[in-house]
This record gives structure tokens, C-alpha cells and sequence, in this order.
């Protein structure tokens, strides 16, 4: 088949859904499917407009954008590579570019499957000039997009039943998965200790720099946490907003852990499994409400390690429906208490075999099952 995904940002974006997005096409492309890719050039703009990375072909169009990524408005739709699409993957109901795309798509009478991700969490964003404004937004593009939609995936069951009771949508539950790499190499916590130097009881935040991820939180529970637990280190691994990792910076001089931080910047897919090794505790401090499903969740779990994840976020809400991780209030004073009691606790490594097909899916795995998806609905649409 001839899969196209739409979404206005992809590869070199980094983040959670831009890196779903590429790992499924890429695994699409290994089951000998034709896999392209529909995206703004924002966050790409030293990139050609039309290109081939690992067998996926990368179609960037001009766009405008209002402040906000999901007002990412496309000046020019190709249409050419929708008229011979099979089937279309239409990535984010919260996106104008998505839905725009996809609304063309739906023209010309292509197959359309709807990826919703952070369904309705805009109700509930810690900003209230974005819950004012930008809920009757998400709330108005949901509706658009799902009527679009010949198959709706959710990654949980959460926001399926969300989906079911506010918009009347039957969706497929479809997680995100892993590499596999977590699953397959030893334990690499001397190496990642040995190559930066970094000695002691590690607690680690892994993830994109950016206000909403909580990373000041973070940096103020960790002033208690050094008092009590001295010969802890904080490790912050991941890029983003280099203004907030500014201020961060200052709020770990001013509560006296500066000397206790070490910052990796972005690090490789191996430097990260073996990161994720060398930890007592790795933490989730999001504020984020829309945090629908939080991949390094399952690559702690494949690396049977724990993870703190604070509150009132979608991923919060399973996540603890389902017991895998713990969940604490989204305060320095709650993650403070949770990291200190869960350092004081005897070491005992998570069995992952009873995660595995349960929690944690590889990529592979979800390429198949979202590929059968696909076919079905290609050959259904097609005999009509």
C-alpha cells in the first residue's frame, strides 16, 4: 500500500509524536509498504522541501503558523501525492494542518485514519488564557476531524472512552512502543557511568527542555532531596527551550544544587538505554494535561527500572488505573517526598516479562497491527 502521514511537524523535530511518527513509517517501509510523509517545513527549514530518509519520502509544504504548533496553516496542499495515496494516517485531531491536509484528502475519497492524541486536555491546561481561548478550539477541531475519520486509534484506554462519551467516536486502542534495543542489550549502567563520569545515586529527568515538562519542579524537589540523600546527582538529558533551561539553571544556583546537576543535552537512543541503567530514579515532573502517552514510560518499564510521573496529565490518569508506575501530586514538595522514599527502599529491578504484550510493545509490533488496520479499511473503502 501507499501510506502517507500527515502532521505539521516530522524528522529532525524532536519530540514524542514526531518520533512515533517516524519509527512506525520506518517500520512500515521494512513490511514493503510505500510510506510518505506530509509536513511543514517548520523546524526543518535547512532541510530540502521534498527528500528520502530511510526509505520514507518527506514532502514539505510552506505554511503559516499562529504562535502555537497546532496553528500550523499549510499555504499549499500536495495533492498529487494524496490522489495516489491508499490510505492516509491523519496525526493529531488538534492540528490545523492535520486537519486541513486530511479534509482534501477526504475529497478526493482516501481512506482516513485518525491517530487523536491529548483528547480534550486544553479543558485542563495550567495557563488560563489557553483554557479560556483554546479549549473551544479543541473542541471545534475534535468535532471537524472526527467526522473525517473511517477509523479513529487512541494510545489508551482513557482517552477512548473520552472520545466515546464526548464525541460519540468508536476508536481503536493502539499504543506507541519501543525500540527494540530495549529489550535486547545488557545492562550498560558502568559504561554510562564510566563515559561521563558520573558517579553516585543518579535521578534523572529524560525529555524534551520546555515549561510544560516541569523541570523547575523538579529542580526544587531536589534541593530536598540532596539535604537528605547526599550523595545523590540530578542528570537532565534532552533539548528544547534554551530560555527555560536558563531559568532553570538559576532556580538550581538559588536552592543550592547547581553543583549537583549534570546537563547531557541531547544524547543517542544507546546513551539513553544505558542512562536509563545507571539510575535510582528516573521522574516525569510534567505540567502538561495533554501528556497522553510518555515514551520513556515503557523504555524504563523494558529496562525494569521505576519512574515517578506527577499528576493531571492523560498519561497520569492510566498510568496509575493501571498500576506501572507511581503517580504524585505535581509539586516540588510531593516529588521531593516520593524520590527520597523511594531511594530509601532495597533496590529490586521490575520483571519485565510481566509487562511485555501488556505494557510494552515494540515498534515492530504496532507497525504490524496498525499495517492490518490499514489494509482493512483500504479494502473496505475500496469495495465501496
Amino acid at each position: 500500500m501507499k501510506i502517507v502521514h500527515v502532521h505539521h511537524h516530522y524528522w529532525p523535530v524532536v519530540g514524542g509524536l514526531e518520533r512515533a511518527i517516524e519509527s512506525i513509517a520506518k517500520e512500515l517501509v521494512k513490511l514493503g509498504h510505500d510510506v510518505h510523509v506530509i509536513t511543514s517545513r517548520f523546524g526543518a527549514e535547512g532541510r530540502p522541501r521534498e527528500e528520502v530518509v530511510d526509505n520514507v519520502y518527506i514532502h514539505r509544504v510552506e505554511a503559516l503558523r499562529l504562535h502555537f504548533p497546532d496553528l500550523t496553516i499549510p499555504l499549499k496542499v500536495p495533492r498529487e501525492v494524496l490522489e495516489k495515496a491508499d490510505v492516509i494516517i491523519c496525526w493529531g485531531q488538534n492540528s490545523y494542518f492535520t486537519y486541513r491536509v486530511c479534509k482534501d484528502a477526504k475529497r478526493l475519497i482516501k481512506p482516513l485514519a485518525v491517530y487523536f492524541i491529548g483528547v480534550d486536555y486544553l479543558k485542563h491546561h495550567y495557563n488560563p488564557f489557553i483554557r479560556v481561548f483554546g479549549f473551544p478550539y479543541q473542541k471545534w477541531i475534535t468535532q471537524k476531524i472526527a467526522g473525517l475519520a473511517d477509523v479513529a486509534l487512541t494510545t489508551n484506554e482513557y482517552e477512548r472512552k473520552l472520545l466515546e462519551d464526548n464525541y460519540s467516536v468508536n476508536a481503536v486502542v493502539l499504543p506507541h512502543g519501543i525500540d527494540e534495543g530495549y529489550l535486547k542489550l545488557p545492562n550498560m549502567a558502568e559504561t554510562f557511568k564510566s563515559k561521563y563520569g558520573i558517579y553516585g545515586r543518579i535521578i534523572t529527568y529524560i525529555g524534551r527542555i520546555h515549561p510544560t515538562k516541569g523541570l523547575d519542579l523538579l529542580l526544587k524537589a531536589f534541593a530536598y532531596v540532596a539535604r537528605e540523600v547526599p550523595d545523590t546527582i540530578l542528570v537532565i538529558a534532552g533539548k528544547g527551550d534554551d530560555k527555560y533551561l536558563r531559568r532553570c539553571l538559576k532556580i538550581a544556583k538559588k536552592v543550592g544544587v547547581r553543583d549537583r546537576l549534570r546537563i547531557l543535552g541531547y544524547i543517542g537512543e544507546e546513551d539513553k538505554i544505558a542512562l536509563i541503567d545507571a539510575s535510582d530514579i528516573i521522574v516525569l515532573p510534567t505540567k502538561h494535561a495533554g501528556e497522553s502517552f510518555p515514551l520513556i514510560v515503557p523504555e524504563v518499564l523494558a529496562r525494569g527500572k521505576n519512574i515517578i510521573i506527577t499528576s493531571g496529565s492523560i498519561a497520569s490518569i492510566w498510568i496509575r488505573d493501571l498500576g506501572i508506575a507511581r503517580v504524585v501530586e505535581a509539586n516540588h514538595i510531593s516529588i521531593a517526598k516520593a524520590i527520597i522514599e523511594e531511594l530509601g527502599k532495597s533496590k529490586e529491578v521490575i520483571n519485565i516479562r510481566s509487562y511485555f504484550n501488556k505494557y510494552i510493545y515494540t515498534w515492530s509490533q504496532i507497525a504490524n497491527n496498525l499495517a492490518e488496520i490499514l489494509q482493512k479499511l483500504h479494502t473496505t473503502i475500496s469495495r465501496h
